[in-house]
């Protein structure tokens, strides 16, 4: 898949069929709008390309009021590749880009890639104040004779309400993570380094990787969770620990992780957390020794999940 940062640059895939959003989190209504693009480049026999943004438009007009991020830019990007589009264009969220009329941003499309059609989702807004909607795209595509598909949104399963990316975020606030990985089509996902912590956990039997999480990633509620952790393209089963370790003196909120069955040096990787399942609040207890053994009830709990699960 090739990457691109502006529309000049993926001029050299001109007449494609375009998937067009802003693919928060890439779940499984992106996916679908994705999907259709594909297929309907295959009929027309020319490449499907991704065009979406490298973050919210509130990381520019009020970073203080932007939502929790889903996904990295990295992740983000492996999400749209594992659905096998050609290209993608990855437009850095910028003043300038946020101050274009929606008139002159379909006027680019036109004028660098010419798509062969335009697939998006029927709550896809665009241009300065999202004064661009479906029907403005519609009729300017129209225009230039290119015809633009909308999908209506995808409904979440046993409910009334479609899949969308706030949803999704709520879901993870609350930590209904199970919730959370039925709309996004695969576990919610946290990349991060792995930094020095206490080192207490090894102490009592259980040593853990302390988590640098991104600033604005979305984090699920203090507990105790049912995770993977992925090294080197191998997925461990994993225990994380969200919350400020109340047993202890001084402690501030973090992310620790015991990966199951694994020894080595981390510190200073990137790894990849998936969460699937909460196990329970975070606790202060009486004594170390009624941590740990709370720890190995845990412990049991996620080797049942993964022997259930593989």
């Amino acid at each position: 898949m090739n990457v691109y940062d502006s529309l000049e640059a993926a001029a050299v895939c001109r007449h494609a069929v375009i998937a067009l959003g802003t693919f928060d989190g890439v779940h499984v209504g992106h996916r679908r709008v994705m999907e259709t693009a594909m297929s309907e480049g295959k009929r027309l026999h020319v490449p499907t390309l991704v065009l979406t943004f490298s973050a919210h438009p509130l990381s520019v007009l009020n970073p203080l009021k932007e939502p929790a991020r889903l996904a990295t830019v990295e992740q983000k990007e492996e999400y749209i590749r594992s659905v096998g589009i050609d290209g993608l264009i990855m437009l850095p969220m910028t003043q300038e880009l946020l101050n274009q009329s929606p008139e002159d941003f379909c006027a680019c499309l036109i004028k660098y890639l010419a798509p062969s059609e335009i697939v998006v989702g029927t709550n896809f807004t665009y241009g300065k104040k999202a004064a661009g909607n479906t029907e403005t795209l519609v009729q300017s595509m129209g225009d230039a004779h290119i015809p633009v598909r909308v999908l209506d949104l995808v409904e979440a399963p046993q409910s009334d309400y479609p899949v969308s990316s706030t949803v999704i975020r709520g879901l993870i606030a609350k930590g209904e993570m199970q919730e959370a990985m039925t709309l996004l089509g695969r576990p919610f996902e946290l990349r991060a380094e792995v930094v020095s912590g206490d080192r207490r956990g090894r102490t009592i039997g259980f040593p853990t990787a302390n988590m640098l999480i991104p600033p604005k990633a979305a984090l699920p509620p203090d507990g105790v969770y049912v995770t993977g952790v992925v090294l080197d393209g191998k997925e461990w089963p994993a225990m994380t620990n969200i919350g400020n370790n109340p047993t202890f003196t001084r402690q501030y909120r973090r992310v620790e992780t015991h990966i199951l069955d694994w020894s080595g040096d981390i510190y200073g990787k990137t790894v990849t957390l998936r969460f699937y399942k909460r196990l329970r609040d975070e606790k202060k207890f009486s004594s170390i020794t009624e941590l740990v053994d709370a720890m190995k009830v845990d412990k049991k709990k996620v080797l049942l999940h993964f022997s259930a699960h593989t």
